[in-house]
Order: C-alpha cells, then sequence, then structure tokens
C-alpha cells in the first residue's frame, strides 16, 4: 500500500495552523519573505552621533569618580552608535529571536478568554509584554501554562463582582500638602527638569481648590497633585495610611486625565505636566496611558524647539520664554535645559520600545541635539554629583540600547555567527558602563532617597539589558535550558531590589518600579525554579520571589487595580513552590 504525500497549503505567518488545514490534515507552510530593500543612513547622521559621543566621553572624564589612573584613557571606550540597518518606524518592533506561533498563539488565547478589554489590556501591557525574552520556553512549559490558567480563572472571577465604591479620601491637611511642596522643591530643583511654575504659586493651590468661585484647569490640577506625590516620596515620616494617600494621589491624576489631553496645549506647563503623568500613569498600571502621554510630549516638545536646539537655523517656537525662566531664551543655560530634558525623553522613547514593544516616537533624523553641560548652570554643586552621573551613565545607556532596537528592527538572520558576535560587543559596552560608574559602589555613598533613585534606576536599567541581549542570542534560543548568566543577573537584580525597599524605615517605591524593572527578572527566576527545580540556589530564590509576591499582594489590599497583578504573582509563585518542593 502507498503512501500518500501530505498535502501542503500555504498559511499566514502570525497564526499557520488554521482551520482548513486541521479539516485536510495539512501540513503548513509559511509564504514566502518579501525582499526589502534597506535605507542607507546618511553619513551625516553619522558625524553628528560620533561628535555626541565624543562630547560624552569629554563630559565623563570632567566627571568621573575614582577612576584608575593606570588605565589609558581610551582602553574601555567601545561605543559607537554607526549602523547600516534602517529602523522601521511604521511597525511595532519585532522581538529578535520572537516566539514561535504557537506560543504567541497560546498567549493570545488565554487573553480572548476575559471578557473585560481593560483587564486584557492591563495584563497584556504589564505582565505578558515582559515575557517575550522567555516566551517561547514559557509557553513551551506545561507547569508554567497550567500556573497562568489558574490566575486567569481567578482574574476572571473579578469581573463579575461589582465594581468597589470610591474610597474616602485622605484626610491631607493644608500643613501636611504645604510640607510636600516645600519637600519638592527643596529635593527636586535642579536646574534641569524644572517646574515652571514658582514655589508661592503651588503653595497657594490648596487655598484655591477650597475656593468655590476659582476654577483651576486639568493641567494646574495635574501639575499640583504630582507634587504633592513627589513630596510624599521623600517624606522621611511615617503615615499609617500610606496605601491610600498613593490611591488617592494617583486617582485624582488619572481622573483628569483626558479632559487634560482634550486640550493640552504646546506649552511649556503642559510638557511638565506630561513629564509628570508618564510616570503616573505607570504607577497607576496602565502602560498604554503612560505612551499616549509620551506621545504628547514629544509632540510638544518639538513644536518648542527641542528638537533642534542645536540647528543652524532654530524653528520659531524655540523662541517661547519659560514661566520664570531666563529672560533671553536664547541663553545657553536655558539650551542646556532643553538639550538636558530632550536626552532623557529620547531615553523613554527606548525604554518603551524595549519594555512595551512600542515603535520608536523620536525618529533617526529628525533632531539635532548636542549634549548638555550636565550641571546646565556651568557650576559644578556637590549636591548635583549624583544626578551628573545619572545622567552620563544613563545615556550611554540609552545609545548602546539603541543600536540593538535598530538591530532588531533591521529582522537580521540570527543564525550567523556575525550575529552572536554582535550581541556579545553590545553586552560588553554595558559591561564597560557598569564598570566605569560602578553604580553598585555609588548606592553605598548615597545619604539621600533621590539620589538612591539615581544609582538605582542606572543599576536595573543595565541588568534589565543584560538580560535582554543574554537571551537575544541564538545560542541561548535553543539551550533547553536557561543560561546561568541570564539567571544570576535576573537574581541580583531581586536580591538588590529587596534589599533597597526593604533597607529603609518608611519608603514608598512603588509599583512602576517592580513594573519596568523587576518583572523580566521575576518570570526568569520563577522560570528556572519551575524548569530546574534541583538549582542549589531553589530555596533562596523561592525566598525572594515570595517576597515580592507579599509586596504586590499587600499593595493590592489598598489597590483594587492591582488586583490582576497580585494573582499573577501569587500563581507564579505557587508554582515555583510546588515545583520546589517536588524535588525533594
Amino acid at each position: 500500500m502507498s503512501s500518500r504525500k501530505p498535502i501542503s497549503i500555504r498559511c499566514n505567518r502570525v497564526d499557520p495552523r488554521c482551520d482548513k488545514c486541521d479539516a485536510v490534515g495539512a501540513e503548513c507552510t509559511y509564504l514566502p519573505r518579501k525582499p526589502r530593500s534597506a535605507k542607507k543612513r546618511l553619513i551625516d547622521d553619522k558625524e553628528i552621533l560620533s561628535e555626541i559621543l565624543r562630547r560624552l566621553e569629554r563630559l565623563e572624564d570632567h566627571c568621573m569618580i575614582d577612576s584608575d589612573l593606570d588605565q589609558p584613557a581610551d582602553a574601555s571606550r567601545s561605543m559607537s552608535i554607526a549602523s547600516d540597518n534602517d529602523t522601521s518606524q511604521s511597525a511595532l518592533p519585532r522581538s529578535i529571536g520572537s516566539p514561535l506561533p504557537a506560543a504567541e498563539g497560546v498567549a493570545q488565547t488565554i487573553l480572548k478568554g476575559l471578557k473585560d478589554e481593560n483587564m486584557r489590556s492591563l495584563l497584556s501591557s504589564n505582565v505578558f509584554c515582559h515575557l517575550k525574552t522567555v516566551e517561547s520556553r514559557f509557553w513551551g512549559n506545561e507547569k508554567c501554562i497550567q500556573a497562568i490558567e489558574v490566575a486567569m480563572r481567578e482574574i476572571s472571577e473579578l469581573e463579575n463582582v461589582e465594581p468597589e465604591k470610591p474610597k474616602a479620601s485622605p484626610a491631607i491637611t493644608k500643613e501636611t500638602a504645604h510640607k510636600w511642596i516645600e519637600l519638592y522643591y527643596d529635593t527636586y530643583q535642579f536646574e534641569g527638569f524644572r517646574i515652571p511654575f514658582e514655589k508661592e504659586f503651588i503653595l497657594s493651590l490648596p487655598d484655591l481648590l477650597d475656593n468655590p468661585h476659582v476654577h483651576l484647569d486639568p493641567t494646574i490640577r495635574i501639575v499640583y497633585y504630582n507634587v504633592l506625590f513627589q513630596g510624599f516620596l521623600v517624606d522621611p515620616d511615617p503615615y499609617h495610611n500610606r496605601g491610600t494617600i498613593v490611591e488617592f494621589l494617583c486617582r485624582s491624576c488619572m481622573d483628569l486625565t483626558e479632559s487634560w489631553l482634550a486640550q493640552i496645549k504646546d506649552t511649556p506647563a503642559d510638557l511638565f505636566a506630561a513629564f509628570f503623568m508618564m510616570s503616573m500613569s505607570l504607577e497607576a498600571c496602565n502602560s498604554e496611558l503612560s505612551w499616549r502621554i509620551v506621545a504628547e510630549s514629544v509632540k510638544i516638545s518639538r513644536a518648542l524647539g527641542y528638537f533642534s536646539v542645536d540647528a543652524d537655523q532654530p524653528t520659531p517656537s524655540q523662541q517661547i520664554v519659560r514661566p520664570g525662566g531666563p529672560p533671553n531664551p536664547e541663553s545657553e543655560i536655558e539650551k542646556n535645559r532643553m538639550r538636558f530634558e530632550f536626552w532623557h525623553l529620547l531615553r523613554t522613547d527606548c525604554v518603551f520600545r524595549l519594555s512595551f514593544g512600542k515603535p520608536a516616537l523620536i525618529t533617526d533624523g529628525s533632531w539635532t541635539v548636542n549634549f548638555p553641560d550636565p550641571s546646565i548652570t556651568g557650576v559644578d554643586h556637590a549636591s548635583t554629583r549624583f544626578i551628573q552621573i545619572h545622567f552620563f551613565a544613563s545615556m550611554r545607556l540609552t545609545l548602546v540600547l539603541i543600536k540593538y532596537l535598530d538591530l532588531v528592527d533591521a529582522e537580521p538572520d540570527v543564525d550567523t555567527p556575525q550575529y552572536d558576535r554582535t550581541i556579545d560587543g553590545l553586552i560588553a559596552e554595558v559591561q564597560t558602563i557598569m564598570s566605569d560608574w560602578s553604580p553598585e559602589e555609588l548606592l553605598t555613598t548615597t545619604t539621600n532617597r533621590m539620589d538612591t533613585w539615581f544609582c538605582v534606576d542606572i543599576l536595573f536599567s543595565s541588568y534589565k539589558m543584560l538580560i535582554v541581549f543574554y537571551q537575544a542570542k541564538k545560542c541561548n534560543q535553543d539551550s533547553q535550558f536557561l543560561p546561568y548568566h541570564t539567571v544570576d543577573i535576573a537574581r541580583k537584580s531581586l536580591q538588590m531590589s529587596r534589599s533597597i525597599m526593604s533597607s529603609s524605615t518608611h519608603p514608598y517605591w512603588g509599583i512602576s518600579l517592580i513594573l519596568l524593572h523587576q518583572f523580566v527578572p521575576l518570570f526568569i527566576v520563577s522560570m528556572n525554579m519551575i524548569g530546574s527545580p534541583e538549582c542549589e540556589n531553589a530555596e533562596a530564590d523561592l525566598d525572594l520571589v515570595s517576597w515580592f509576591n507579599q509586596f504586590v499582594v499587600t499593595a493590592a489590599q489598598e489597590r483594587s487595580e492591582l488586583k490582576p497583578l497580585s494573582i499573577m504573582m501569587k500563581a507564579m509563585t505557587i508554582a515555583s513552590q510546588n515545583s520546589v518542593a517536588g524535588s525533594h
């Protein structure tokens, strides 16, 4: 009896196993990829970026701390932003080594089981997006799938629960509000990111809000509540209802957001409100809204001339003066402020591309902005030392990240030796930056929360980039187990985060710190326990994951929007516990 050759049907690449194939028992094949012609970058762009790098290194040499005098000046400098790969701006960036279509289908199928669109968006944007570094392994593991299915069943039950009534607003007295405003201006008023409102005006807002004859527009109220929130974060005094205060300030801002966006204008005040609301939206677990606000801030900053600070012919709108700013809009101080803010905005754009899979909002060739003098005013002061260090280190990391994201968008052939060598080069650059600035050592020298945050941001950003880069290597994608380097870095990130978050008496570090920096390490360490429960660090890793689980569960008790996240965390923790217990 002769055998018949299987029928071969060409299917869509995104979902190759279609109903038609199932019905006839056919073998699915992909449609051939259409050849694409890559645009070449202009030589002028390369020269501009090379000059930026040279200026950055000169500034670093001026500010570098405890550098090894015996080491040649250029021994550890391997930065280069030149790339021949064109960045695709029209489509979402595809992660290198993107998951198998079958794995992607599992995630989509699980999410479709939820009726509430907002809940689907929350989980997709704040949980599932972080799985892309280990997605094919995760959805190929039956224990992981079972853990997520258990969580989704519990989350779906939340859809049948009546929404909680708004909680009574915490009693924030005018004296407390004034205290937080004073703390904000004393702590945050660096010459870069200077709020375009005088302190006396913000101090008058508690009284104005109580006056029924005064109407304050959404922009002013958003700025006010964010100033209170930032001042509250650095307040060393204990508050028994910290979670309630956070929930109230977040909700106050979120309730104003749509009316603010509906009337937003190209003004310095709205730009600063946007800077505030990027992070506040993340703290409210709404990364989609945060990205909308990033897009608005890009639009406003372009209109105000931020993209052409160092162009030969600045745009007319660059003549706009900030309220309370210097009388001469062409002054070097004002230009330095604009440069400083632009580069942080560029970094934010890259963070959203890496963490949430968003397309680039700031495109190649659309800006001409040098690095600022990090002191802004040209006068160095000891109080701004960590701010300057943070700028240097974070921008060097950003330039490395841009190269990685451009590589991703170019869709390279990952099966070539050159591909892994390129990734190894990016890993080496991140390691060099960490060696140059030693953020772990810097942490031991900080004396206040803000300086600690600057060091933490450098450290956790570096850890996350290293994890993503190691996972992107072809040799690691083909491995059955997570590579040692990936697990070790994830473990270090969690250990450092727990140490910092539990060391102070009354700090509120926020959920956004975990969402941006620790969800990827949490998935990595949990995956390692589930896949290799007999590993020597299993008990310590389980204790680590359980601590973060309890942190999120505790936060969710006072903030209902965090309940889906806490359920997901609990499910992964239980799966890890069962795997470790079963190995004994």
